[in-house]
């Protein structure tokens, strides 16, 4: 269909998992529309037609959901790294429950316990984890998060997902670059130093660990650089550079610590972990502590039972269960992970926690004559390779806890899962990420 701009009043039957709200045109046609509660009333304008399908912005809003509630942050409606802050928290629950129950329907779980979704007290300044993007401004260096679905950078004014404390050392980077002459390195011209930078607080400690994705080999200035951090927020324990083109996680170039240690220590329960710069861990340490605790007690361990800690990360199930269990095995495809998880099992004492690096589904292949008793689960977005799955099925494993950040592939896994002999049991979802559609739950699957 052609691009032809409809402005027309329309209301929202329905959200989608990504909370556009779902209208439907006098002749049938469906708008997907940003910022709209089921419920409402609104002009919009049709800003782009498909075949099937559009999508809408609004104009002007002529009835408002009594669930409606005005967003905390000025850069809402811009800001791509919140989606359901201009909904009622409790309804902002209630719909990834929602998300979650439609999911399994459509896959053919009819019958499956959905627990209550397990909130927060304060659902702001919840991130132990932000990355932010820089750019060159009309006032200097500027730092934030990109607009929805683009690479337009949102300068952030204020931010109430992350820490004050690393909201306030992202303003102290940006002064002190502006101060030292650094600047952001633009791609059209090949210019500039900083790229972005990845900024972990503890919980626990409350000790800072800022790495900074760089342009060039080293940062201009960089002793005065962390003597200005180090004196204004002297909780920074850790500093580190990197020249990179892949500014991930799963990077593998070369970090250079350039003040301090090589990350900071956090403390899930009872059990510490040092956090490296590109180590992945929950990014909301109030909620993980909860979710650990229900995984443990969903394992139903009594301290004789084998368990593998598949995806483990720098070990963080593995270790916060090892105290209940014979022996853990961890498995992870990341080298500089497993590194981690055998350095936090010393840190902790824990003797009777081993870890391999590979991939799941291969590592667990040569474990097919021990008799384990249970298994985590905590895969990435795309969930599990097919072989994995085939070879816990194969291997008969009793007890699955399945730790998911995404429902369409925990679905499709459950939905194998229980072609293969499992009954899925109960799912708790957990808001590990208020203010956005994302949904962490924990699933119970028992061998039939």
């Amino acid at each position: 269909m052609d691009n032809e701009r409809t402005i027309t009043v329309v209301e929202a039957v329905d959200l989608t998992h990504d909370a556009l709200g779902v209208c439907k045109l006098e002749d049938g046609y469906t708008v997907f529309v940003k910022g709209m509660l089921k419920g409402e009333k609104a002009d919009i304008d049709v800003i782009e037609r498909r075949k099937n399908f559009g999508f809408g912005k609004i104009v002007e809003m002529v009835e408002k959901s009594p669930y409606r509630v005005q967003p905390k942050c000025r850069h809402f409606d811009v800001c791509g790294g919140c989606d359901l802050m201009h909904m009622d928290y409790d309804i902002q629950l209630s719909f990834k429950k929602y998300r979650i129950e439609t999911t399994l329907k459509r896959a053919g779980f009819e019958n499956v316990k959905v627990n209550d979704m397990v909130g927060m007290i304060n659902p702001y300044n919840y991130r132990n984890k932000v990355e932010v993007k820089f750019q060159n401004g009309d006032k200097g260096i500027e730092a934030g998060f990109f607009r929805a679905k683009s690479h337009d950078l949102v300068n952030l004014e204020e931010c109430h997902i992350m820490p004050k404390r690393a909201f306030d050392l992202i303003i102290l980077i940006k002064n002190i670059a502006n101060e030292l002459g650094i600047k952001a390195y633009d791609p059209s011209t090949e210019a500039g130093e900083l790229k972005s930078a990845v900024i972990r607080e503890s919980s626990k400690t409350r000790q800072l660990a800022l790495l900074l994705h760089l342009a060039v080999a080293d940062l201009p200035q960089r002793e005065l650089f962390v003597k200005k951090i180090v004196a204004k927020i002297p909780e920074v324990v850790s500093i580190a550079i990197s020249m990179t083109n892949d500014e991930s996680s799963l990077s593998t170039d070369a970090v250079q610590i350039i003040h301090g240690t090589d990350g900071l220590i956090d403390q899930i329960g009872e059990v510490q972990f040092h956090i490296g710069h590109r180590s992945f861990f929950q990014t909301n340490s109030i909620q993980t502590e909860k979710l650990y605790h229900l995984a443990a007690d969903s394992a139903e361990l009594t301290g004789k039972e084998k368990v593998i800690d598949a995806y483990c990360g720098i070990g963080s199930i593995g270790l916060f269960v090892a105290n209940r269990a014979f022996k853990v095995f961890g498995i992870e495809v990341v080298k500089t992970a497993i590194q981690d998880a055998r350095r936090n099992a010393e840190l902790n004492g824990i003797k009777n926690a081993f870890f391999e690096v590979g991939e799941a589904e291969t590592v667990i292949q040569k474990w097919r004559k021990f008799k384990f008793d249970v298994i985590f689960i905590d895969p990435p977005r795309k969930g599990c390779d097919d072989a994995m799955l085939a070879a816990i099925i194969d291997m008969k494993i009793p007890r699955i806890v399945y730790v998911s950040c995404d429902q369409a592939t925990l679905v499709r896994d459950l939905r194998i899962l229980a072609d293969g002999g499992y009954k899925v049991v109960e799912i708790t979802p957990f808001d590990m990420f208020p203010q956005t559609v994302h949904v962490e739950s924990v699933t119970l699957l028992t061998l039939k």
